[in-house]
């Protein structure tokens, strides 16, 4: 716990964005040692995150209905893609620009102390620090607030600011670059600094750019880059490429069936375990200013937007699945068994909600904090994977995604019916050509969604199960982290928003629909920034 409180210390939120910050960074300390860089750069990974706006935008979500009135704006608006204002949550627009602005500038501070200092080869643990965390500041908000990026139109598209220089006056003036070059900038970071990267430097690498962390923001960049190869090529530095290793990597999701090691099923519990230091699975932890666990992912009172359990029933984790043909996952006499992870499930008339409990809850005063894992080796594993489907190496792509459902799903028979944890290609390709392509009615949605990406899927009858297959098993590991909305924007999938009829709880609506090619994709920049100047996305 102190440590966690160690790390929260010292980041406040620059609450005006008339300016990309209202407070000048350490400006009372000059950063003129080693020592202070590496306080500086403790300041340099961003207090509020994306997460909450990005799964609500996805199809993980759906509307339970206008008799639940406990709800906040935000989520409404968010939910359908209406124009977002500001009401102080810490999941909001304007904490989410501001906080990885104020990141971005501490490290670029940290980067030019290190310039002063002469660049000394004792120091580059430290640059290579500061130039990850600029560049994974600059990719979070370019994947909020900006299109995915496209080879062909991201030349033009709108991108965000990249800031090089620390701040060292109020309301400097910021224009617009494009999404190429925000992903140039990104990509020449992480090139520089990922081999300056030293775990050694850090007392507590886990809270650091430690070197596989490193690699897993580099595939996982790459990947959205679609560069293939490097993806792989990172991927392969964080996991080896060795079998038995790289299972031994992941978490060990059999743990969470322990009650000595991962608690009590009460909320809160396993996400304390989930969020483990000590954890090989997790490659970095992030402390920041949330609600995630209390308003917007919580057990303890109905909430109107929620993943629930029309959602999983259709679509996820008691959805029909490779491992699970029959889709008997959360039915009566299966519950999650065949999960080793077990959601927390509320589903009592007016209250619907499915979730895995990953978000821990420390509360100080009228404020909640918590701790996020935004690397993992098996998100890593998965990003492998799909690199190697685009390079047409299907048999190791389907390899990777058998090593993390052998770790993931219990291979268990209950009632003559048995699960699987490995499953064959031709099961794959058997599964989802037998599937219809989801339609937007109650009884026609499916995992299966219609894909129209930037890039070319091969018409070879293999290709498309395989990433129908991979992006279910990323939706699924990834459920309440807001990763579905980036592949949801890579694939250009539709994204229908459902709502749960007031008086039948069985009859759920079809209320709005988020086309592949709308413009709100792209996260309409906090009001205060575009007042100040700077160009709204369009509309």
């Amino acid at each position: 716990m102190k440590k966690i409180i160690y790390f929260i210390i010292g980041v406040s939120l620059l609450t005006s964005c008339n300016d990309l910050l209202d407070e000048l960074p350490d400006s009372q300390v000059p950063v003129n040692s080693p020592e202070r860089i590496k306080r500086v750069l403790v300041n340099a990974y961003p207090g509020a995150s994306a997460m909450m706006l990005d799964e609500y935008s996805s199809d993980n979500i759906a509307d339970n209905g206008t008799i639940v009135t406990n709800f906040n704006y935000l989520t409404d608006e968010v939910a359908y893609w209406k124009t977002i204002n500001e009401y102080g949550n810490y999941e909001g627009l304007e904490y989410v620009w501001a906080y990885n602005y104020s990141a971005i500038s501490h490290a670029n501070e940290a980067l030019e102390a290190i310039a002063k200092l002469g660049n000394g080869s004792s120091l580059n643990p430290a640059k290579g620090e500061a130039l990850l965390a600029r560049a994974y500041g600059h990719f979070e908000l370019v994947n909020t607030f900006c299109k995915a990026y496209n080879p062909t139109t991201s030349s033009t598209d709108l991108g965000i600011p990249y800031a090089l220089t620390s701040e060292t006056k109020l309301n400097p003036q910021y224009g617009r670059s494009t999404v190429a070059q925000v992903y140039q900038n990104i990509a020449a970071d992480i090139e520089a600094g990922l081999p300056l990267i030293d775990d050694s430097y850090y007392q507590m690498p886990k809270y650091h750019f430690n070197k596989k962390a490193a690699y897993a923001f580099a595939a996982r960049f790459y990947l959205y880059y679609q560069q293939w190869q490097k993806a792989l090529d990172a991927a392969n530095v964080v996991l080896t490429t060795n079998d038995v290793t790289t299972k031994s990597l992941l978490r060990n999701w059999e743990d969470f069936r322990d009650v000595n090691k991962a608690g009590s099923t009460n909320q809160g519990s396993r996400a304390l375990y989930y969020t483990r230091e000590d954890i090989v699975a997790n490659l970095l932890l992030l402390p920041i200013q949330s609600q995630l666990p209390t308003a917007y992912y919580t057990q303890g009172s109905e909430r109107r937007y929620t993943h629930n359990v029309f959602i999983a029933e259709t679509q996820t984790i008691e959805a029909k699945n490779v491992w699970d043909p029959n889709g008997l996952s959360g039915k009566n006499n299966y519950g999650y068994e065949f999960y080793w992870f077990t959601p927390i499930k509320v589903d009592n008339g007016r209250n619907s909600t499915v979730f895995f409990d990953k978000f821990p809850i420390f509360s100080t005063g009228s404020s909640s904090r918590t701790v996020i894992v935004p690397f993992t080796t098996d998100e890593t594993l998965l990003v492998r994977a799909e690199a190697e489907i685009h390079l047409g190496d299907y048999q190791a792509a389907l390899k990777d995604l058998n090593l993390w459902t052998s770790k993931f799903i219990q291979q268990k028979t209950i009632l003559g019916y048995s699960s699987r944890n490995e499953v064959t290609l031709d099961q794959v390709k058997e599964f989802y050509n037998a599937m219809a392509y989801s339609q937007n009615t109650q009884d026609g949605l499916t995992q299966k969604k219609h894909l129209n990406p930037s890039f070319t899927i091969v018409n070879d009858g293999v290709q498309e199960p395989l990433l129908h297959y991979l992006l279910q098993c990323r939706r699924i590991l990834t459920l309440g982290e807001g990763l579905r909305w980036q592949d949801v924007k890579r694939y250009n999938i539709e994204v229908p928003r459902f709502q749960t009829d007031n008086v039948d709880r069985h009859l759920n609506e079809l209320k709005a629909t988020l086309p592949a090619t709308d413009q709100r994709r792209a996260i309409q920049l906090p009001a205060s920034s575009i007042k100040a100047g700077m160009q709204p996305n369009p509309r």
